[in-house]
């Protein structure tokens, strides 16, 4: 089996030394509460192979040997590789339990409301992208070395960068933001322009 549980063991730490948000200008807000177990991908009771702790509840579980493992190149037909495969349609990489990656990075910054709208117009191999959740960001933070590792291998991909990008969720007049390599997360007014990186789910 390949490194997921090393990848989950690696996530776990990164976001038990988040206990607070990254505070990027006086528009953010820092009070946030971290995500819970089951949106991180930590959903079993019990295991038959390996399997990894959820840090913040020691009672539910992430089992290895899925099918498609963090930093796979993801295919239009529904299929996986650690490496790539000529003559298959690409759509991203996989970044945790159910999330793809788009291959593309959005060059402009947008306001949260034309984030949301941009990546419904984001379409590869017959899937509709979304802009991340708060928990697909956390799923993107914890796992963001083995993406671009995945993303290094496709001929035009654009690999992650440490700006703040949306996510989907709100807090009242402001949406979440996420930086994949500090790691961490803030609060901005949605007028403000951030990045994009919109996500497939499998």
């Amino acid at each position: 089996m390949r490194t997921t549980i090393t990848n989950r063991m690696m996530m776990g730490a990164s976001l038990l030394m988040m206990t607070f948000s990254f505070t990027m200008n006086a528009n953010a807000q820092t009070c946030t509460s971290m995500p819970s177990c089951a949106t991180l991908g930590y959903t079993e009771t019990s295991c038959s192979g390996d399997s990894l702790k959820c840090p913040f509840d020691q009672t539910k579980l992430f089992c290895g040997g899925e099918k498609c493992q963090v930093g796979d190149i993801y295919y239009s037909d529904n299929t996986c590789s650690e490496s790539y495969t000529s003559g298959k349609t690409v759509v991203g990489v996989v970044a945790g339990k159910g999330v793809i990656v788009n291959i593309d990075q959005l060059s402009s910054t947008y306001t949260w409301a034309d984030a949301v709208d941009v990546c419904k117009s984001v379409t590869r191999g017959g899937k509709t992208a979304h802009l991340p959740t708060r928990g697909e960001g956390y799923i993107i933070m914890g796992n963001h070395n083995a993406i671009n590792v995945g993303l290094s291998k496709i001929s035009g991909a654009v690999q992650l960068t440490n700006d703040m990008f949306w996510t989907s969720e709100e807090y009242g007049d402001s949406a979440y933001v996420f930086f994949p390599f500090t790691p961490g997360e803030g609060i901005y007014a949605k007028t403000k322009s951030k990045y994009v990186r919109c996500v497939y789910n499998l």
